[in-house]
């Protein structure tokens, strides 16, 4: 039977503009909000329609090659967990600063940057229980979420032994003996298996133990046959030192919109050789490094300021990915305000 319907149909099909084959998102502006200088850098857009069309709330995005941080930062706008994972220095700092960066709808929630080195200033002045979960991660053993009621053990190894974080230097005999006890009341059954088997029954991290700490630990062992491990932070996770840094700047005068310009040189200084530098022109010690360029290769940069006074930060990183913060205050004055 013949029938109208087909032409009826291609009449329909005619009306509007075919889908293309390709996703239509233009690249980042050079001069774009988006822009953080990374070379390999991709647009939002993109990376919110694939993760979007990829993953659910509460999934977990993974990026083997996070580069600018693009990937991890749209996950954790859109409410997804995320792994970002590069061999580059620079890759991984971007990233991190550009997540602390505040950002319209950018989730504030915490995260944790693993490199291959770690400064001392950095872990020990860190937040203590924070500090006292993440070491007891990396040791391979489980922190304890109490706070209260603890005996004052910080953590577990896998076969249940106390571990006991000091977020300090030079720990002394107190803090053996203390042990011991907490150990003890921890679970008394394990302490006396331990102790018969001639195993740890506890175990402390510190950066450093003072000579007292160390003779009493041989005491125990070799009048009570209680072994307590001693264990410094740098046999848990490497350290190493600070690159230095050397900031100035030089008063280039007023500019065209009558906007006092100032040129500022950094330079650092780092065995490992410096990878790059990064600068908050307007920088709030409470709120953190707050990135305005996030990379810098030559540490030569020139900001044009209005009338008032400024914390002006930058940082320095070197290619073990330590690095060191330096800050200036100066006041940017008017022409009337010079005459004065």
């Amino acid at each position: 039977m013949e029938t109208d319907y087909p032409h009826k149909l291609a009449k329909k099909e005619s009306k509007g503009v075919k889908m293309y084959d390709w996703w239509q998102i233009p690249i980042v502006a050079p001069s774009g909000k988006e822009r953080i200088g990374y070379p390999t850098q991709k647009p939002e857009a993109l990376l919110q329609r694939i993760i979007e069309c990829a993953s659910n709330e509460g999934d977990t995005v993974l990026d083997p090659f996070v580069g600018g941080g693009t990937t991890v930062a749209v996950a954790e706008r859109l409410r997804r967990g995320w792994i970002g994972i590069d061999q580059s220095v620079m890759a991984i700092k971007v990233t991190e600063m550009r997540l602390k960066k505040p950002q319209r709808d950018l989730l504030d929630s915490p995260f944790i940057v693993q490199l291959h080195k770690y400064d001392y200033d950095t872990l020990r002045y860190q937040d203590a229980f924070e500090f006292e979960t993440w070491i007891v991660q990396q040791f391979g053993g489980v922190p304890n979420s109490k706070q209260r009621g603890d005996f004052g053990i910080d953590g577990k190894t896998k076969d249940g032994v106390p571990i006991q974080v000091k977020r300090s230097d030079n720990i002394g005999r107190n803090v053996i003996d203390n042990l011991k006890s907490a150990s003890e009341r921890f679970d008394k059954t394990l302490f006396e298996a331990n102790k018969a088997a001639g195993k740890s029954i506890g175990i402390i991290i510190a950066f450093s133990f003072g000579k007292g700490a160390i003779q009493e630990v041989a005491r125990l062992k070799n009048h009570d046959g209680v072994i307590i491990e001693l264990v410094t932070v740098e046999n848990v996770v490497p350290i190493a030192k600070k690159p230095k840094l050397i900031l100035t700047c030089n008063d280039l005068g007023l500019n065209a919109k009558k906007l006092r310009e100032i040129e500022f040189i950094a330079v650092g200084e780092s065995e490992s050789g410096i990878e790059f530098y990064a600068w908050d022109f307007n920088h709030e010690v409470e709120n953190g490094f707050k990135a305005d360029v996030m990379i810098d290769k030559t540490g030569k940069q020139t900001h044009a300021f209005k009338a008032g006074s400024y914390k002006v930060a930058v940082k320095v990183v070197d290619n073990e990915g330590i690095e060191s913060v330096e800050v200036i205050t100066l006041t940017a004055l008017t022409s009337d305000e010079i005459k004065k």
